[in-house]
């Protein structure tokens, strides 16, 4: 019994051998009169049972059948073994047509052992809260997660499983979207660069991007004592769009992307086994077309303010993006009118749309698709790639080598001609 129905039961006790009365009994169950009364004659009729609740220890009448148990469970046992209870109750309403809620499923699966209670941990030292921004486009939060996103289904040309893969995303601040993601071969400055051109091209420009201090981000003084003041490449791109660049501290001040890599590291995985995606170009297609609309439908929230403040670009605008997300490197040119960069040389061409000189500073812009640019302040330069430098002519050999290695001898004329002056010159050594 609960303590409630022992209280009932002491209670009906003192009220039938009437040293309380209906009312004061009444006051102590906080119950009518009338409901005391029928209490009490249903306490005197069947004793401890009168005062039970009748549906206690029967069937519910809305129990799970156990021909459904048994079904359910053998379907998450060879279906979705790895499944969370939540994502494996969506997927049997969406292809078992099995409708259940999740607390039945957790509750069948933690029965079964196919899921264990997970207590959470304390925080030793907790952070303080901060509150989302208002607006889409306030603020974006990137990074990027190496995972086995392909559980080996990624081969390489020479057919090995490639089991690291990496997946760049943003998710907006303020609503909880995922504005944009792809998968790439690792979080480098070039791929980063491609991520943001296109992201501005689909969505506008943000009004800041909140990241980590990774080096590709941020001129870290320890890998950088000289100027620690110098900008990255990204940091340069960044500023140069207008795009505010805030770096954190912790990966918990950034904790909305953190979170969402966990459960895209979950979810994803699963939905990507189920569709049995291999390559990274399907991969791509299925976010863009696919899971990012159901991710944002179920789980996006409404902002503070409905106004998406990202900036659209016009189209001389879009033309100049490929151009601001590269990287940019500054070189001089030589005397023979060529740049050197990365081991590569580029012969200038000498008609030029501007004047070009040698001892010119030049810009030379490597972009995400690997194609190079120079340019002189904002004038493209034209070029040409010199595949290897002309090479000296060797000096020709000759067979007389009588200047070539010969020490002359001592009665030499030169040498006694320097003996004699040297002696004239110095008295003293005459003598000696």
């Amino acid at each position: 019994m609960t303590e409630a129905d022992s209280l009932k039961e002491s209670t009906l006790t003192k009220l039938v051998a009437k040293t309380i009365n209906g009312t004061q009994a009444a006051e102590i169950l906080q119950l009518s009169v009338r409901q005391v009364k029928r209490l009490k004659k249903r306490f005197v009729k069947k004793g401890i049972k009168g005062i039970l609740h009748q549906n206690r220890g029967k069937v519910s009448n809305h129990s799970v059948p156990k021909n459904t148990k048994k079904e359910i469970v053998k379907i998450i046992k060879t279906t979705y073994p790895d499944f969370g209870p939540t994502l494996a109750c969506e997927k049997l309403i969406e292809l078992h047509n099995i409708t259940l809620s999740t607390q039945t499923i957790r509750t069948l699966m933690i029965k079964n052992d196919l899921w264990e209670v997970r207590h959470k941990a304390q925080e030793k030292f907790p952070h303080v809260w901060r509150a989302r921004k208002d607006c889409l486009g306030q603020m974006q939060q990137y990074d990027g997660s190496y995972h086995n996103w392909f559980e080996g289904r990624l081969k390489t040309p020479s057919g090995e499983a490639i089991t690291i893969n990496c997946l760049l995303t943003s998710i907006d601040d303020a609503t909880g979207r995922i504005t944009y993601a792809k998968f790439d071969d690792n979080e480098g400055v070039l791929p980063t660069m491609a991520f943001w051109q296109e992201y501005i091209a689909i969505n506008g420009k943000p009004c800041s991007i909140y990241l980590d201090r990774f080096s590709t981000y941020k001129n870290n003084q320890k890998k950088n004592t000289i100027n620690i003041l110098e900008l990255t490449q990204f940091q340069r791109a960044s500023r140069q769009a207008g795009v505010d660049v805030i770096n954190a501290n912790s990966p918990q001040a950034k904790g909305r992307i953190e979170r969402l890599f966990q459960t895209l590291q979950d979810r994803l995985v699963k939905e990507m086994r189920l569709k049995n995606i291999s390559t990274i170009a399907e991969a791509n297609i299925f976010l863009t077309k696919i899971f990012i609309p159901y991710f944002n439908k179920k789980f996006a929230i409404v902002p503070k303010n409905s106004n998406d403040i990202h900036t659209k670009l016009s189209k001389k605008e879009l033309l100049q993006l490929p151009s601001i997300f590269s990287i940019h490197d500054q070189r001089i040119i030589m005397n023979d009118y060529t740049v050197m960069h990365e081991g590569k040389l580029y012969q200038v061409d000498p008609k030029q749309p501007a004047l070009v000189r040698i001892g010119d500073r030049v810009t030379v812009q490597t972009r995400t698709n690997g194609q190079i640019f120079l340019f002189k302040q904002n004038t493209e330069l034209l070029f040409t790639e010199i595949p290897e430098r002309p090479k000296k002519a060797a000096a020709v050999k000759t067979e007389d080598r009588r200047h070539i290695g010969h020490k002359p001898l001592p009665n030499h004329p030169w040498k006694v001609f320097n003996q004699q002056s040297l002696l004239l010159k110095n008295p003293v050594l005459a003598q000696v």
